[in-house]
């Protein structure tokens, strides 16, 4: 029998992900269990945020009290607020849990500028104890591990790249999905996933659609956002006249979200800061040609034109020559869907669970 892990996870963000990655290392002969690790409302006070962190820890060392693992597995993320959870938590483990235990974190996303703080509390106490404290960092892009290991050069041999799992069989082309979501045939459907705010490329892609000169046989369905992100992105579709091209759907639940990437013709995600972006390798692997820009993962895992064309995110122009080029080459279209198909193969639960467990090893 292999280790037992403990895998902390967030009740409102990768909690498939987790759950899939526990999956496949329980596949592997590892015994894993699960445990609340973050909290599910983000917009709360100061006070019930270190309420509720104080209260998660407590929670987790019961855990791991009851279930005795040998890794404890923390899905986070390093910037301010995660890392001041994270040292607070891991003091806590380290200092009234009496048994041998690995502390991992995987981050989804990273802001490593936090190491360079100057304040007290970072310098004196949130950086030492989790550079001291925990036995391996997850990155999901080459960036990270590089910029890290800058930061922290006694550190390198604990930062390792991993992935995060994709499956291709939760998107499913369906004629009924197309019927319900109001998806036309007769019209080339570009499509946008996520939060509806400058950062993620979302003027840029308005901007765009302003210059577009086949919009009107186009499609731009913007999935996502909330209320107040809504309202503002709407103001400018109304500014530049698009309101006939674009459609809102505001959030739909990932398990239904999941589908639109396999009804749709295109990605246009030019977002300025991304990690491994789900919502860019989702597409992928239903075989989508892809607009985005090249950071981090992406930079990592696609080229272009075999996968990707690349824009800044910022401009408007950069998106609409790359509209442009897609709309017009079917070949191109064709030659992105196989390559993407093929890639995505790479982020299959076997593969990154093998690469998970290759890591593990290396800390015995």
């Amino acid at each position: 029998m292999k280790e037992k892990i403990l895998f902390g996870m967030s009740p409102a963000t990768h909690l498939i992900l987790g759950l899939d990655e526990l999956a496949g290392l329980e596949e592997l002969g590892y015994s894993c269990s699960q445990v609340t690790y973050s909290r599910d409302k983000l917009n709360i006070s100061t006070i019930n945020r270190m309420y509720g962190v104080i209260l998660n820890a407590f929670k987790v060392l019961v855990q791991l009290y009851k279930k005795k693992p040998d890794i404890l597995y923390l899905n986070s993320r390093i910037n301010v607020n995660g890392s001041l959870r994270d040292s607070f938590s891991i003091f806590l483990f380290r200092y009234l849990y009496f048994r041998p235990l690995k502390i991992i974190i995987k981050s989804h996303g990273s802001d490593l500028s936090v190491f360079e703080r100057k304040s007290f509390i970072f310098s004196k106490l949130v950086i030492p104890i989790i550079c001291s404290k925990v036995d391996a960092w997850l990155f999901l892009s080459q960036e990270e591990v590089a910029t890290f290991n800058t930061y922290k050069p006694e550190l390198k041999n604990k930062a390792f790249v991993t992935y995060n799992i994709i499956d291709p069989k939760r998107s499913v082309y369906s004629e009924s999905f197309q019927q319900k979501h109001n998806l036309p045939k007769n019209k080339f459907k570009f499509l946008y996933v996520g939060r509806m705010i400058y950062e993620k490329g979302v003027f840029a892609i308005l901007e765009a659609i302003a210059k577009f000169q086949e919009r009107e046989n186009c499609l731009f369905l913007m999935v996502g956002g909330n209320d107040e992100e809504l309202e503002n992105v709407k103001l400018k579709v109304d500014k530049l006249g698009i309101s006939d091209n674009v459609r809102f759907t505001g959030y739909i639940k990932e398990e239904e979200c999941d589908h639109f990437y396999s009804n749709m013709d295109a990605l246009v995600f030019p977002s300025h800061d991304e990690g491994f972006s789900m919502t860019l390798f989702k597409a992928v692997a239903a075989g989508l040609p892809v607009i985005t820009t090249q950071i981090r993962a992406a930079k990592d895992q696609l080229t272009a034109p075999d996968n990707c064309l690349w824009v800044d995110g910022k401009s408007g122009d950069s998106v609409v020559s790359a509209l442009r080029e897609l709309y017009k080459d079917e070949i191109l279209r064709n030659s992105m869907r196989s390559n993407n198909i093929k890639l995505a193969e790479k982020f299959g639960r076997a593969k990154v669970c093998e690469n998970i467990h290759a890591i593990f090893q290396k800390l015995s």
